[in-house]
């Protein structure tokens, strides 16, 4: 279908001045003013920016200022040493209907997908994330999510959608395709002690604030396993993002943010990305529409640097080691690709549970430093959630 009438295309402002060839602004294919709407063909652009300004905690705000004001310091960024394909189609403009907006960007990302391209929402509120994960339920697919936030985003408290629901929503679908959900930078003062429990007891994968920030690489093989991801910047520090909903005197780093949003360009598994949650209707100079673009930029840089990884463990590229235990499990397969040197463990899949994945063996994610805690005859917690998830 067309896609057109559901666009505004993107403010004069954004590209009121003569740029640099090496600026994004001169390497995007943008639906601007006298531009004609980007076509959506297979393999056609690599990545696909969406202005989605809509903010259920102020609906009299504009729904375009804040991802034209994102764009406005992303067009001034420049590239690195690659070729870009990307194209913008503008901002979303349907406003009167969050189910209506919901169900047609749900269509719009699964379309997207579909094509090869990877979509890439200028927000807007996170309740808009439920609309990435209807993406991959219309596409047929089982989906990992990673939501850097300094909440669970779980609440029983309204059916209606909200930003403060949007996993909860997730997780009560009767057909759920969410096969696992991590959650980077939570701040255990800011969610229930009894909902941590009941979600570690979903075998989800949450690490706190101060983990975050003790071994930030440590998250690589997190998110090196997600489908999609949703960055809020109210889990940066209000110092670094004093305009961000949500935001508190504590949180990540503007830089670490960064760094986070970088793995998840270098992560061959994720296809798509939203980021959200600055204050509706704010000014062009605020700091944190600058960090904003800088999170989009590093994302777009770590997909340009992506290293090609053929999976098939059996073949040359990969060092096989395996780990003895006395118990169960009785041994623990790693792999190291030794191009990528990225790590991997093996966790086996119960019978009853190889008909719904189509696999036997679940590669995960892992880190030299899950191999170093293997050899002292531990077993590795992620091993363990996963095992556990995939047998139960």
């Amino acid at each position: 279908m067309s896609w057109e009438s559901f666009f505004k295309p993107i403010s004069n402002i954004v590209l009121a001045e003569d740029f640099n060839r090496s600026q994004y602004s001169s390497n995007i294919q943008s639906y601007a003013s006298g531009n004609e709407f980007p076509e959506l063909k297979e393999k056609a652009f690599d990545i696909v920016l969406i202005g989605v300004g809509y903010d259920s905690s102020d609906l009299s705000a504009s729904i375009y200022q804040t991802p034209d004001h994102v764009r406005y310091w992303f067009y001034r960024l420049f590239k690195g040493n690659y070729e870009v394909k990307i194209a913008d189609l503008g901002n979303f403009n349907i406003r009167n209907s969050l189910e209506v907006l919901i169900e047609k960007l749900s269509d719009l990302l699964a379309e997207i997908i579909y094509t090869g391209a990877i979509p890439i929402i200028i927000g807007g509120g996170k309740e808009l994330t439920y609309a990435n994960y209807l993406a991959y339920k219309k596409l047929g697919k089982y989906c990992n999510l990673l939501n850097v936030s300094s909440t669970l985003n779980f609440s029983e408290a309204s059916d209606e959608l909200t930003a403060t629901n949007f996993l909860s929503k997730i997780l009560s679908d009767k057909d759920n395709h969410l096969f696992n959900y991590c959650n980077i930078g939570y701040q255990t003062y800011l969610n229930p002690q009894e909902l941590i429990e009941l979600f570690k007891s979903f075998h989800f994968d949450l690490l706190r604030l101060g983990e975050v920030r003790a071994k930030i690489e440590e998250t690589e093989p997190l998110i090196r396993d997600v489908d999609f991801a949703s960055f809020d910047l109210g889990a940066v520090k209000y110092a670094d993002a004093p305009n961000a909903l949500f935001s508190t005197p504590n949180g990540l780093t503007s830089d670490e943010i960064c760094r986070l949003a970088r793995y998840a360009g270098l992560s061959l598994k994720c296809t798509s990305v939203g980021f959200y949650g600055i204050k509706p209707a704010g000014k062009l100079e605020w700091t944190d529409h600058h960090l904003m673009a800088q999170c989009i930029w590093h994302f777009i840089e770590g997909f340009y640097l992506r290293k090609p990884e053929s999976m098939n463990i059996n073949d040359n590229t990969y060092i096989k080691y395996h780990v003895a235990y006395q118990g169960y499990p009785d041994e623990i397969s790693f792999y190291k690709n030794k191009v990528t040197e990225k790590w991997w463990m093996g966790v086996p899949v119960s019978e009853k549970k190889q008909g719904k994945y189509h696999i036997q063996e679940y590669l995960v994610p892992c880190s030299p430093m899950d191999y170093q805690i293997a050899s002292h005859n531990e077993v590795p917690d992620r091993w363990i959630r996963v095992f556990k998830k995939l047998n139960d």
